[in-house]
C-alpha cells in the first residue's frame, strides 16, 4: 500500500473479497464485465487508522493481474470550512463497506468532525462539468433523516461526533476536482 506521495503505508490490512455472479452476497453482486474476457467479481479493499479505506474491483482472466493501491490521509474539516477533493478513474469505489455499496461510482471520502444541528454539505465542480454525487457513511449517529436538495448538495441533522462523506462520480467518469463546502446551523 502506498499513501498518495508514492511511500509505503506500513500497518495496512489487505483483504480480497469474492462477489458470486448472480448470487447473494454483501455488497450485492455486480460482477461487471468490459468486453467479453474480462469480469470483475473479487474486491481488494484496505484498511489502516488515520487513512482512507480504498476499495478496489481486482480484474480476473487467464493471466495475473497487478493491482497499485493507493492510500491518502484521512482529511478532517470542522463545519464551516471547506476542501477540494479530486475524484479520478483510480479513486475508491464508494462504500463504506458495510451498508452503502454504489459500487458503480468512484469516491472520494471528506471526513467532518461537528457538533449538534443541522449539518450542510455541498459539493462544487472547480475543474470539469459533471455533478458529483454525495453519499453518507453509516454512522448510526443522526438525529433526523437525510434532505437531499440535489445529487451535489445535502443536509442531515446530526449530533456531536464525527461524519464521513463520499464525493463521488459514475465510473468511467473523467477525473475531476471538486469544492467541498460545509456548515452546520
Amino acid at each position: 500500500m502506498l499513501d498518495e506521495n508514492g511511500a509505503p503505508v506500513a500497518g495496512t490490512t489487505v483483504g480480497v473479497g469474492y462477489q458470486p455472479a448472480g448470487g447473494t452476497s454483501n455488497p450485492p453482486s455486480t460482477c461487471p464485465s468490459i468486453g467479453r474476457a474480462l469480469q470483475f467479481c473479487w474486491l481488494v479493499y484496505t484498511v489502516r487508522d488515520g487513512y482512507e479505506s480504498n476499495v478496489q474491483w481486482v480484474p480476473v482472466g487467464a493471466s495475473p493481474r497487478v493491482l497499485n493501491l493507493k492510500t491518502r490521509a484521512d482529511r478532517m474539516i470542522l463545519p464551516g470550512e471547506s476542501t477540494v477533493v479530486y475524484v479520478e478513474p483510480t479513486s475508491s469505489l464508494c462504500t463504506d463497506r458495510e451498508d452503502l455499496w454504489a459500487l458503480g461510482s468512484r469516491c472520494e471520502i471528506v471526513i467532518i468532525e461537528s457538533g449538534p444541528g443541522v449539518l450542510r454539505v455541498e459539493a462544487r465542480a472547480v475543474s470539469g462539468k459533471q455533478v458529483p454525487l454525495i453519499y453518507w457513511y453509516t454512522s448510526g449517529n443522526y438525529a433526523g433523516l437525510i434532505d437531499r436538495q440535489g445529487p451535489d448538495i445535502v443536509s442531515i441533522p446530526v449530533r456531536r461526533g464525527t461524519y464521513r462523506i463520499l464525493v463521488g462520480l459514475p465510473e468511467g467518469a473523467p477525473a475531476q476536482r471538486f469544492n467541498v463546502v460545509t456548515s452546520l446551523r
